[in-house]
């Protein structure tokens, strides 16, 4: 598919939902209505219901990132005018492409701290624990600091399991009687190459989908926590 940058009806539904910004129906073109008619209309709104529409849910904005860049439009240059957030929800939209479980912003505590993960995706037999860096000038030692603290919280989830586990059954649809393997992951808005810290990769987010296509030949060579379902 050829890449495609944002267009100023791309631009419209991105503000209009994610920066609240009002949108007057007729000084929009026919042109633009057309194009925006196309991403929204599978998501069964009509132009006015949409605009009418002044808070999304999660999911929703979700779906809305997904039409955009179904139609070709460059995640990057989508990434460029959201916020840490919204890049949080362009990374859980891509692993809902690839046909994930996912849930944003997991907290959980024990009995010292506080804990958020920010995407946990599922797919048998993978569950990544995943959090996202949206820092233009993140240094390498920023993302190394990230990569440890990320197999720190992944312990912890493996550990307090048996107290999570009826809410992370139900929201991630997880098999019973299983093994899964848990793989911490940070993913970072920076177009670098991938790179491991402690066996744990760092990816820029344009690396993703070919590192979630190729993840069984990288399994072996990341670090990973066993998780036996009962």
């Amino acid at each position: 598919m050829r890449i495609l940058q944002i267009n100023s009806s791309i631009r419209i539904i991105l503000f209009h939902v994610f920066k609240k910004e009002k949108t007057v129906l007729s000084k929009l073109s026919s042109v633009e209505k057309e194009k925006i008619l196309v991403i929204i209309k599978p998501l069964n709104f009509t132009l006015d219901s949409f605009f009418f529409r002044k808070e999304f849910s999660e999911k929703e904005e979700r779906d809305i990132i997904s039409e955009i860049i179904k139609s070709g439009v460059d995640a990057l240059s989508i990434s460029r005018i959201l916020d840490w957030k919204q890049f949080e929800n362009i990374i859980a939209t891509v692993f809902d492409q690839m046909d994930f479980t996912v849930i944003t912003n997991f907290r959980f505590k024990d009995e010292f701290t506080r804990y958020e993960i920010d995407v946990l995706a599922f797919k048998y037999p993978y569950l990544f624990i995943i959090d996202c860096k949206y820092h233009q000038k993140a240094s390498s030692a920023m993302l190394k600091e990230a990569a440890d603290k990320q197999r720190d919280r992944a312990e912890i989830l493996v550990e307090m399991f048996p107290i999570l586990s009826d809410e992370l059954i139900r929201k991630l649809s997880l098999p019973l009687r299983r093994k899964l393997l848990i793989i911490p992951l940070v993913i970072s808005w920076r177009d670098n190459v991938v790179q491991f810290h402690e066996d744990i990769a760092i990816l820029p987010y344009q690396q993703l989908p070919g590192f979630l296509q190729e993840i069984d030949e990288y399994r072996d060579n990341l670090f990973r926590l066993n998780l036996y379902l009962e």
